[in-house]
């Protein structure tokens, strides 16, 4: 026979243990409710003491913050959107684990879509994620996103676009100079003496493409040298290796090649290699995009480093405000990016040899 519960009478129902609310996490740690809900949602600053009280009374109640009825409060739901073109691309990566991170600091949650720059699975996936009613989006829209856009501008949902601009539309945006961006790295090549440029791009007419060409171009008109500078666009990634190796093998090839991301980086270095050139000394090669293995290959990878981390906190700053009902004008962010030289660029071969004669 299972003994009776100590101190319980016989005849008497079993109690019921409560699940602790909000106000007996504030009783246990001596603050107002208010104190809590900041500590918990991190709407307000708390710190200090009051922070670890709440957070140990929270720990020892084993309090679970109601997410349905916080978002019934809110008028918004506590998951977010985050619909970016493919997470093959180590930057595209590294902003989602930025949103993950950021959301759970927060108590939100993160529901990804991807569209891989395909128009009508842009327009499907957003719809989606508005069906489900999420709090907000975070949008990287691809080459032609206007029926994306239009839907989310006719939805009451909070938006903000990141990493490409969306204008006409009235969103808050973060995004990087992707134009002083290119126009450093291409001042920095040319200074080394290359004067035969190859960028290899994805989409020729994406925003962000479009802006790079123009600091790339800028830099050629501000050099005063004469220096050609190529775009190869590559949709598939299967056709990079032909394409380049067409570009490598030319009667004029490239001395330094800029490609737009880091799975071309990682394309362009075995066309290199299949056609037993040597990166710099052959040919010099520079990624928009850092990707975990930057450093680990040899010749290490020259990048263009982008705000990763700062664009998220910023995108994610921005959106809060909307859905925490903020009416403020539009927002306009752009951060700058970092070009980073390695081994993977040098002086071009003819600059190389005249400069060991030099020294010799």
């Amino acid at each position: 026979m299972v003994g009776r519960e100590k101190g319980r009478r016989a005849g008497e129902p079993l109690a019921v243990r409560r699940t602790p609310t909000i106000t007996d996490v504030a009783r246990l740690a001596g603050v107002a409710v208010g104190t809590v809900s900041n500590v918990l949602n991190g709407t307000v600053p708390v710190g200090g003491e009051r922070r670890e009280r709440v957070l140990a009374a929270v720990a020892q109640l084993g309090y679970r913050p109601n997410m349905l009825a916080q978002s019934l409060r809110r008028r918004r739901s506590p998951v977010v959107g985050i619909c970016v073109p493919r997470t093959s691309v180590a930057y595209f990566a590294a902003l989602v684990e930025a949103f993950e991170e950021i959301a759970s600091d927060g108590g939100y949650h993160v529901m990804h879509v991807l569209t891989h720059d395909a128009p009508e699975l842009e327009r499907q996936r957003v719809a989606s994620l508005l069906r489900y009613h999420v709090g907000g989006v975070v949008l990287v829209p691809g080459a032609e996103p206007a029926p994306t856009l239009d839907m989310l501008a006719q939805s009451d949902t909070p938006v903000v676009v990141v990493d490409r601009t969306a204008r006409g539309y009235g969103f808050d945006e973060v995004t990087f100079d992707n134009r002083a961006a290119m126009r450093d790295a291409t001042e920095r090549l040319i200074a080394l003496g290359h004067r035969r440029l190859l960028f290899v791009v994805r989409r020729r007419k994406l925003v962000v493409t479009q802006q790079r060409i123009q600091g790339m171009r800028e830099a050629v008109r501000r050099s005063g040298a004469e220096v050609s500078a190529e775009i190869l666009e590559c949709a598939a990634e299967g056709e990079l290796g032909t394409r380049l190796a067409l570009a490598l093998t030319a009667a004029a090839r490239p001395t330094a090649v800029i490609v737009s991301n880091s799975t071309f980086a990682a394309g362009a270095m075995r066309a290199i290699r299949a056609l037993r050139l040597r990166c710099p000394d052959d040919v010099s090669l520079l990624a928009f995009d850092e990707p975990q293995w930057a450093e680990l290959v040899s010749p290490s990878l020259s990048v263009v480093r982008q705000p990763t981390h700062d664009i998220a906190r910023m995108a994610w700053e921005l959106l809060m405000r909307r859905m925490r009902g903020g009416a403020e004008e539009r927002q306009q962010v752009e951060l700058k990016a970092q070009v980073v030289l390695r081994d993977s660029v040098a002086r071009p071969p003819l600059q190389a040899r005249n400069a060991r004669r030099r020294k010799a």
